[in-house]
């Protein structure tokens, strides 16, 4: 295993006990905050009190998490829904989309294959590397995956940087394809989240 690769591996398995325990501890505190009454509309109106210090911090902590899992994968776009209320949360979600995407490619073109060994396996970035240098269309693969909500979007988009695509390209997929992808994500989990506290007869 070359040096990059042990590094990686490393990077991978500390995000791996932080993404466990902070999925436990994020259950928790829903669970408490279901169970303890808390008027969301004042939760709001707090925020609202913020100013526009509150999205902005908001999407840092979305952007941060995206790299190092201190919130649960997608609960972020869940969260905004219900702290924000759908229009607002949907651009900050989008923005946040946006930032994720546009770094991982940054940083895939800066520092080349170690950032995105540090996200994902040798094994599946080989399976990814091999077939986007195979294919002649990976432009076409790109954007579609782009516009899907489950894809690997920050793998997809190192990878992108990787191989070569500009900067006008790859911001002229990312700035149209986002905005499907987040709304369905976002607006997906929320729905997801409700069903099971109705089948756990939180919510009523």
């Amino acid at each position: 295993m070359s040096m990059e690769q042990d590094a990686g591996a490393r990077i991978r398995k500390r995000n791996f006990i932080i993404s466990i325990i902070s999925t436990v501890v994020f259950a928790g505190g829903l669970i408490w905050f279901l169970r303890s009454g808390v008027d969301p509309d004042q939760i709001r109106q707090f925020l609202e009190k913020c100013g526009p210090l509150a999205p902005v911090l908001f999407i840092a902590i979305s952007v941060f998490s995206s790299y190092i899992p201190i919130v649960p994968m997608g609960s972020m776009g869940s969260i905004g829904i219900v702290l924000f209320g759908p229009v607002p949360a949907f651009f900050f979600n989008y923005a946040t989309s946006v930032i994720n995407c546009s770094l991982g490619f940054w940083m895939a073109k800066k520092f080349g294959d170690r950032m995105i060994l540090s996200l994902t396996s040798p094994k599946t970035y080989e399976k990814y590397q091999r077939w986007a240098r195979s294919t002649k269309h990976f432009t076409l693969f790109f954007t579609i995956c782009m516009f899907l909500p489950v894809s690997p979007d920050i793998i997809l988009c190192m990878l992108a940087g990787l191989n070569g695509m500009s900067w006008k390209k790859f911001l002229t997929i990312i700035l149209i394809s986002r905005p499907v992808s987040s709304w369905a994500y976002s607006t997906g989990l929320l729905k997801g989240a409700e069903w099971i506290l109705k089948v756990l007869h939180l919510k009523q």
